[in-house]
């Protein structure tokens, strides 16, 4: 999904500073976009699951219906941020359906996978805020160039799964439980989480430099992108060890 194959170019883009008359952009005013998207998913994901969970023939077309809208819609929110206020939250919804489809999928193998995953994603990201904030994490111009670099390697190496797979074709260490799976799995979700620390660090400097009001509205979007992203891989991460057991 956009989640998973991502650089967060939304956070990559420079803001422009309020113009006169205008209200700058807040981390008060961020935060509540953020808690709102978040919610969205988060509902949307219940109401999926509970759907599919009587409806099991919809899943696949609802897991690839949220996967394809939502990467069409997160394009669009890319590259043209001023559509952000009205497709963010419908962003988070669709991202949302897409969600609770795969969480079911997994929690169908793994009864109890899900609730370790969402409860990781949470730990991890309030760690990657509190080194964050506190200073134990500097982001520096090498820190960005090496995340960076890290996330396009995995988009590749992605990128290359999915076109051997296509040939029938798959590269036991991405999707086996070997060793070297569960290592390189490992070595995604890290790269997931030190990409929020570069998202928090962007969004305070955006604030500094007093960025439009609206433009929270697509720094509360670049930030769920990675959070989702950081579900995903780390659902993949406990699929993969459980399948060990």
């Amino acid at each position: 999904m956009a989640t998973r194959f991502k650089v967060n170019p939304a956070l990559r883009r420079g803001f422009e500073t309020a113009r006169a008359g205008e209200r700058p952009m807040t981390k008060a005013g961020t935060m509540s976009k953020i808690f709102l998207l978040l919610a969205l998913v988060t509902a949307a994901a219940g109401g999926t699951w509970f759907f599919l969970a009587a409806n099991p023939q919809f899943l696949v077309p609802a897991l690839i219906g949220g996967v394809v809208l939502g990467l069409i819609l997160a394009l669009i929110i890319t590259f043209k941020p001023r559509t952000a206020p009205v497709l963010s939250p419908v962003y988070a919804i669709v991202e949302g359906v897409a969600v609770g489809a795969i969480s079911l999928m997994f929690e169908s193998m793994y009864p109890g996978l899900v609730g370790k995953a969402v409860l990781a994603t949470f730990v991890v990201s309030f760690a990657m805020w509190f080194v964050y904030s506190t200073g134990m994490i500097k982001v520096t111009q090498r820190f960005r160039s090496a995340v960076t670099a890290a996330i396009l390697s995995i988009l590749v190496l992605y990128g290359v799964n999915l076109l051997l797979t296509l040939f029938g074709i798959s590269l036991p260490f991405m999707t086996g439980s070997s060793p070297l799976a569960i290592g390189i799995q490992f070595v995604i979700v890290i790269v997931a989480s030190l990409s929020l620390v570069m998202d928090f660090d962007f969004i305070s400097q955006q604030v500094q430099a007093r960025a439009p009001k609206s433009m929270e509205w697509v720094a509360a979007f670049g930030l769920i992108v990675t959070i989702i992203w950081l579900y995903i891989e780390m659902l993949d991460l406990l699929y993969r060890l459980a399948a060990r057991d």
